[in-house]
């Protein structure tokens, strides 16, 4: 008996094409970050986010008040870690540089795994704004080359799911999906505290009526709020349920300021896009801004706006920034896409297969 597989049909099935953009952004991502992971420094005095997020994953929750309340990705990796530590143990190197293999390679592959599925948002946000697939790829592979990605991918950090909400949110206002906004709500609190400054763009730019995303909002908030109490009664220090830091960051803003108007503040500007970010310069053509001009939202403008805020709220200026990637990612799909139109349209016998 003869099988016959209708290729057209089954490229049709939206998730054989998020599968397939998945396990090419993980084929990126995961070689470098498995680089930086086998060979990073693991110093949790010069990095003490490690520290914290590899405390949390042993259920050790007398960490920073800034950090000790994202447990999302600590809990999955100490759940990958309690399944397969011992065959992890088993191929470890003699060479390892951190605390403890297993566990550490439990974070890197929850990490890239969010951060493929960021990918994924990546490539869908490229095509909702107009990118046809030559240029919405290299909207992707813009950010899978950061040098940011492979770090927050091979490193016991927590970014990646907040990055994740970032790319989500954005793409639901867009494409109008209430679903992934009201996922959005719930998981985005989770995943970093700063989320407080996103929650105000989904609340005003997404389809979900206000009164309903008042009652979303609120029960969001009960559940990490009682989440958090419940913490801090069994855990050491008290943070107020990390209220009072949150507000202490304030005191960042003054020291992230000198930084910014610095070579050093350029640099770390700059390092985001890295050599991409020479397709800036085609916005020289009239048509370029113009098409930029159209396809940037309200609502993508005040996301930069936050993400300033974000960089200005902390001192990793560079981390910070990269959470703009989505938007940057899109403008180079777009500029691509103008650049390739034009030349189409002057070679109208070339095609691109």
């Amino acid at each position: 008996m003869s099988y016959k597989i209708n290729f057209l049909s089954l490229q049709k099935k939206m998730w054989v094409n998020n599968l397939i953009v998945f396990l090419f952004c993980f084929a990126i991502i995961f070689g470098p970050a498995f680089a930086l992971f086998d060979s990073y420094d693991y110093d949790t005095v010069a990095n003490p986010d490690i520290g914290t997020y590899l405390g949390l994953a042993e259920f050790n929750f007398e960490q920073s008040i800034t950090r000790k309340y994202r447990v999302i990705i600590p809990f999955l990796a100490s759940g990958i870690n309690y399944t397969f530590g011992g065959l992890f143990n088993i191929l470890a190197p003699n060479t390892f540089p951190g605390p403890d293999f297993s566990m550490c390679f439990s974070f890197l592959i929850v990490n890239c795994i969010f951060m493929s599925i960021f990918g994924m948002l990546i490539y869908k946000l490229c095509k909702e704004f107009g990118a046809s697939l030559l240029p919405a790829i290299i909207g992707l592979l813009s950010v899978l080359t950061c040098r940011w990605t492979s770090y927050l991918a091979g490193t016991p950090m927590v970014d990646s799911l907040y990055l994740i909400i970032i790319a989500a949110t954005i793409l639901g206002i867009k494409t109008k999906n209430s679903k992934l906004i009201i996922l959005t709500i719930f998981i985005g609190p989770w995943a970093k505290e700063s989320f407080i400054f996103i929650a105000p763009i989904i609340f005003f730019f997404s389809s979900i009526n206000k009164w309903k995303q008042v009652l979303l909002f609120t029960i969001s908030a009960l559940i990490v709020f009682s989440f958090r109490y419940y913490l801090d009664m069994h855990s050491k220090p008290i943070s107020g349920l990390g209220l009072d830091n949150a507000f202490n960051h304030m005191n960042n803003i003054s020291i992230s300021l000198k930084r910014l108007f610095s070579f050093h503040g350029v640099y770390e500007i700059i390092s985001i896009c890295g050599l991409w970010g020479i397709l800036f310069i085609f916005l020289f053509k009239k048509s370029t801004r113009i098409l930029l001009k159209q396809k940037t939202t309200f609502y993508m403008v005040i996301f930069l706006f936050v993400v300033l805020i974000h960089a200005l709220l902390s001192v990793e200026l560079a981390r910070m920034f990269y959470i703009a990637t989505p938007v940057i990612a899109i403008w180079f799909s777009l500029i691509c896409e103008n650049l390739i139109s034009s030349y189409m349209a002057k070679n109208k016998n070339y095609r691109l297969v």
